[in-house]
C-alpha cells in the first residue's frame, strides 16, 4: 500500500468532470437525502438557482492531482462571498484539510473584496459547525428546509472594524455578553 502524498489547496476554474459529480455525490447525496428526495419531490431534487453571470470561487484540496476535497461559492451583491458546499472524503479527515478548504476560501473572499463570508449547515453535521464556529464563523440564523431539514446559517466578517460592529450587535464584545433587552428589576 502505498503512502498518502500531502495534500494541497488550489484555486481552480473548473473541477474535472466526472470526477467532481462523483466526489460531490458520495459525500452529500446520503441514502437518507436520497430517499427523502424520492418521498417529497419524486426523485428530483431541488434544481440549484441560476447563477449566470455571477462570479464562483472553487478551491479544491488535492493529493497529488487526485481531488479529496472541494469548496465552491458565489459572489453575492454587498460584498458577500456564500459558500453553497463543500465536503472531504471521508477517509482524509480529520487532517486538517476542511480547515484548510475554509481558509482559502476567506483568502479568496478577501482578494475579491468580500466583506464578510457565508454559509449554511445542516443543524445534525456537528463536525462542519465545531470546524467553522472554531474558525470564527458565528451562527446567525435557522432555515428549514423539506429537502436538507433544519440548516444552520453562519457567517464571519473579514473586515475587523465591521466585525467589531457585528459583535456589539450580536450581544458579545470583549468576551463580555450583553443583553439589549429590559435590565433587571430595580429596587
Amino acid at each position: 500500500m502505498s503512502t498518502p502524498q500531502e495534500i494541497t489547496i488550489r484555486s481552480v476554474d473548473r473541477f474535472e468532470e466526472p470526477a467532481f459529480t462523483e466526489l460531490v455525490d458520495a459525500i452529500l447525496h446520503d441514502p437518507d437525502r436520497r430517499a427523502v428526495a424520492e418521498r417529497w419531490f419524486g426523485g428530483a431534487t431541488a434544481a440549484a438557482p441560476a447563477r449566470a453571470g455571477l462570479h464562483q470561487v472553487r478551491v479544491g484540496a488535492f493529493e497529488g492531482e487526485l481531488l479529496v476535497g472541494w469548496s465552491h461559492a458565489w459572489l453575492l451583491p454587498g460584498g458577500v462571498l456564500h459558500v453553497g458546499n463543500s465536503g472531504v472524503q471521508p477517509q482524509r479527515r480529520r487532517r486538517g484539510v476542511y480547515t484548510r478548504l475554509v481558509a482559502a476560501i476567506e483568502d479568496e473572499a478577501r482578494a475579491l473584496g468580500c466583506l464578510r463570508v457565508e454559509s449554511q449547515h445542516r443543524a445534525g453535521n456537528s463536525a462542519v459547525l465545531i470546524a467553522k464556529l472554531k474558525a470564527g464563523y458565528t451562527i446567525v440564523g435557522t432555515e428549514f428546509s423539506a429537502e436538507m431539514g433544519l440548516l444552520l446559517k453562519m457567517c464571519k466578517q473579514l473586515e475587523p472594524r465591521r466585525d467589531a460592529v457585528f459583535r456589539a450587535r450580536l450581544g458579545t464584545l470583549e468576551g463580555v455578553v450583553r443583553s439589549f433587552g429590559p435590565g433587571p428589576a430595580r429596587p
